[in-house]
Formats: structure tokens, sequence, C-alpha cells
């Protein structure tokens, strides 16, 4: 396992377990980001939802398209039924308005 893949793995981990992390919502869907969406959410070195700022931020960083099909099999391991979903827009910020407001 690459160490990008290793790093993602963390960050979402621990964001799915932060009270208002994005990724708790994204757990309780059946979806998941395209991969230019979730290199957005990496690049941002923090979680925007996270007001709070419970889980901290970490060195801003991108997953190739292999690293990112390694992260997507693991996520679905974890949350069954889920798929990968564009949910009809083009970047990070409005998937995550389209996932909260459906």
């Amino acid at each position: 396992m690459s160490k990008t893949v290793l790093a993602a793995k963390e960050v979402l981990a621990a964001n799915e377990e932060v009270r208002y992390g994005i990724f708790g919502v994204v757990g309780g869907s059946k979806v998941f980001p395209p991969r230019t969406f979730l290199n957005e959410f990496f690049a941002g070195g923090n979680d925007p939802c996270d007001q709070d700022g419970r889980m901290g931020s970490w060195r801003p960083f991108s997953v190739t398209e292999h690293d990112y099909l390694e992260i997507k099999a693991w996520w679905v391991a974890n949350h069954p039924g889920v798929a990968e979903d564009d949910l009809g827009v083009s970047e990070w910020d409005d998937w995550v308005q389209a996932l909260l407001n459906p």
C-alpha cells in the first residue's frame, strides 16, 4: 500500500468519526465522490464542514487513479452498497451541497 493510500484512508477514517465531518455524512449515504472531487477535498488540507476544528488539518495531497481505485474499494468494503456518483455536479463544493441538500 502506498503512503498516499495510507494517508487517504487515515484522513477519511478520522473524518468519518468527527462530529460534523463530511465523511460521516458520506458514510451514511450510498455514494462516494469521484477522484477529482476527492482530490479537491484532500488538497484543501482540512474539512470545512468540521467547523469546530476537531479533526485538525493534514498536509494537502492528491491521489492517482490507481490509488483512488484502492481507496474506493476499501471504502465500499466498509460501506456495502456504496457506489461512485458525481451527483450531477462538476466540483467538490457542489457535490457536498448536493449530498447535504438532496
